[in-house]
C-alpha cells in the first residue's frame, strides 16, 4: 500500500494504522473516515467524538482544497492538542 493510499482510505487495515501511529492508537471508522485517537480518550469521550463528527462542519465550503479532502475522506487525528 502506497503512502497516498494509506492516508486517503477508510479501508486501511488497523495493523497499518497502528504501525504508523503506534499500538496505542484507538481507531473509529465512520463512512470514509478513520478517526484516530492518540490521546487515550475515555469510552464516553470517544463516543462523543464519533457522534459529533460532521465533515460538513470541519471542511470550509468556500475552500476548494477543503472540499477535495472532504470528498476523498481520510484520517482525522485526535492527539489531545485541542
Amino acid at each position: 500500500m502506497s503512502p497516498t493510499e494509506l492516508l486517503n482510505t477508510s479501508t486501511t487495515p488497523d495493523s497499518e494504522i497502528k504501525r504508523i501511529f503506534g499500538e496505542q492508537a484507538i481507531i473509529s471508522r465512520i463512512d470514509k473516515w478513520n478517526l484516530i485517537h492518540l490521546d487515550n480518550p475515555t469510552d464516553r469521550e470517544k463516543a462523543r467524538r464519533e457522534k459529533a463528527f460532521t465533515p460538513d462542519k470541519i471542511f470550509d465550503s468556500n475552500c476548494p482544497i477543503c472540499q477535495l479532502l472532504k470528498e476523498k475522506g481520510g484520517n482525522i487525528i485526535y492527539d489531545g492538542m485541542f
